[in-house]
């Protein structure tokens, strides 16, 4: 038989074993879902048996987490049990474990609680122990038990869940209220917190904040702002931000209406007193709707193409559309301030442009007369040119590093073919890290390219384009319209509604370009349909690539 010791130098050799973790030091973690969960499970029941089994078996507890009521339903949005991942995460000095009385304190979301697990034990050396058992995760039998368990917990949430969720569907169809009471009620119930607020059965009941907001209520019909009432509010010493007041007028609980989740979109009507009646909640919504007035608002509509370009003069949000039935008249208003309207299209009767008309007068001021093309596309060339200087610096460095990181590939293979590797899990890492930043230089230097290449062709098309953009949005469709609204002002534009002129100091480069060379060649006393801060415009886009607008 030949001497198989011959192939010796060819076998692998076995992977050591982590060695175990010498620490005596652990942290602990406790948590009951409830305020009110008693027995085994309070917390003061879990801390003192931790410390028991880290006594019994020489452990000395370093750090404390949970001492709180949190669902174990989702582990992301616990913030006691967040922290002390984190925080094992950030030490420097590991513990030698987690202690938890029984690990469905842990978590009880199955699979998710597997991965935290196995990272904490695999990739952080910090491993689960379950006083309860005497379970820990530092063999794989212990491993697999506690895994296990973790799967259990998740099945023990499903079943309860089908229990409870039945009852409480039932519970809320009967018109009761599951949760903490909107401000101005008081909550009376088996299951309140505040235990001289506990009774057999709910009763909610409207407490003396309430009666001042049924007030604010009134003033809102009456046609009176948020900021108002919150004024009036706090003289009386009730104290609510913008967006409590916000939440407030659209929660139907106000009027008696009970909406939840568990009603599958069926609303009831609760059992408490409301505050203010349906039909007044209904008006209320119909002001926030902007439904008020006898005028209709709509965001899509071919005759108002600018709302949401438009911007109030006064206050900067943008301008609303709306239509007057009963005069077939179309406008764009701002819901904020008073007075800030302007009719969209222009009026015979009123003698008066309209925003829309107003818009393609601004677009044609755009316009550069066909002499000067020729010279303006040469400045727009040397324009590009110096603006993307830095672009042709850093296309060169990418290109260098790409050359540098190629090579070192090469040679990587080259020692790996002549048998100088001689781990071949290592050789891959390296050969996949050094392709994954080839990959990144090589997606670089692609959009930088993007950028350079096809100069000549941008700019005849770009200044073809802006040349008749006027044209394109006369007689685009709604969506070709704001393409190009989007465009020429991203940041969209200011109207002076009374002057009935256009304010702007944001344009796009192509279009800033455009109108700083009509002021230099042409008459700059010529009066456009746009005031401008002079030379004060700022670039709003990067470049000036064409669009097609769809058409």
């Amino acid at each position: 038989m030949a001497d198989l010791k011959r192939f010796n130098c060819f076998t692998k050799p076995r992977k050591k074993e982590k060695a175990l973790s010498t620490s005596k030091e652990v942290w602990v973690y406790t948590r009951v879902s409830s305020k009110n969960q008693k027995d085994n499970y309070s917390l003061e029941y879990q801390k003192e048996e931790n410390q028991k089994y880290a006594d019994d078996n020489g452990y000395t507890i370093t750090n404390y987490f949970g001492n709180e009521y949190e669902s174990a339903s989702s582990d992301i949005t616990r913030k006691e049990f967040q922290e002390l991942i984190t925080a094992i995460k950030k030490a420097k000095k590991k513990p030698f474990g987690i202690l938890v009385y029984v690990i469905s304190r842990f978590s009880r979301t199955g699979g998710s609680a597997i991965n935290i697990a196995y990272y904490l034990v695999e990739s952080l050396g910090v491993h689960l122990i379950e006083v309860n058992s005497g379970l820990d995760t530092t063999t794989d039998e212990g491993k697999l038990n506690i895994y296990s368990k973790l799967i259990e917990a998740k099945r023990e949430n499903n079943q309860r869940l089908k229990h409870t969720i039945p009852g409480m569907r039932k519970f809320v169809q009967s018109g009761q209220y599951l949760g903490m009471v909107p401000i101005g009620y008081d909550h009376r119930g088996p299951r309140v917190i505040d235990l001289s607020r506990r009774s057999i059965s709910q009763e909610i009941t409207i407490n003396e904040t309430g009666l001042l907001l049924r007030q604010a209520w009134s003033w809102k019909l009456m046609g009176m702002n948020d900021v108002e009432i919150l004024k009036k509010l706090d003289t009386y010493g009730v104290r609510m931000t913008k967006q409590k007041i916000s939440a407030m007028w659209r929660k139907p609980f106000y009027c008696g209406i009970l909406t939840n989740a568990l009603l599958n979109g069926s609303p009831v009507k609760g059992r408490w007193e409301p505050l203010i009646s349906q039909e007044e909640f209904l008006r209320v919504n119909q002001i926030l709707d902007g439904n008020h007035h006898g005028y209709q608002i709509e965001s899509n509509n071919e005759i108002r193409p600018l709302v949401g370009t438009l911007l109030c003069p006064k206050c900067g949000k943008k301008l609303t559309g709306y239509e007057v039935k009963k005069k077939r008249l179309h406008y764009y208003k701002c819901q904020t301030c008073t007075g800030v309207s302007i009719n969209a299209i222009s009026s015979l009767k009123m003698k008066s442009t309209g925003a829309n008309d107003l818009f393609i007068e601004l677009l044609k001021s755009y316009r550069i007369d066909e002499k000067f093309i020729l010279p303006f596309k040469l400045q727009l060339q040397k324009t590009f040119q110096n603006k993307n200087a830095e672009t042709f610096e850093e296309r060169q460095i990418l290109e260098g590093n790409l050359k540098e990181l190629e090579l070192e590939l090469d040679n990587l293979d080259e020692r790996f073919a002549f048998g100088k590797f001689t781990d071949e899990a290592q050789y891959n890492k390296f050969r996949l890290k050094r392709i994954a930043e080839i990959d990144k230089v090589r997606e670089k230097l692609q959009g930088s390219e993007s950028e350079i290449s096809n100069l000549d062709y941008f700019i005849e098309k770009s200044v073809e384009i802006s040349q008749n953009i006027h044209n394109h949005w006369q007689l685009g469709s709604l969506d070709v319209r704001r393409k190009i609204q989007k465009l020429v002002f991203p940041e969209g534009i200011v109207i002076n509604t009374k002057e009935r002129e256009y304010l702007t100091s944001k344009v796009n480069y192509l279009f800033l370009v455009k109108s700083q060379f009509i002021r230099s060649s042409e008459d700059v006393n010529k009066k456009l349909p746009i005031k401008n801060d002079e030379e004060s415009f700022v670039v709003a886009g990067a470049g000036f690539e064409p669009t097609t607008f769809g058409l």
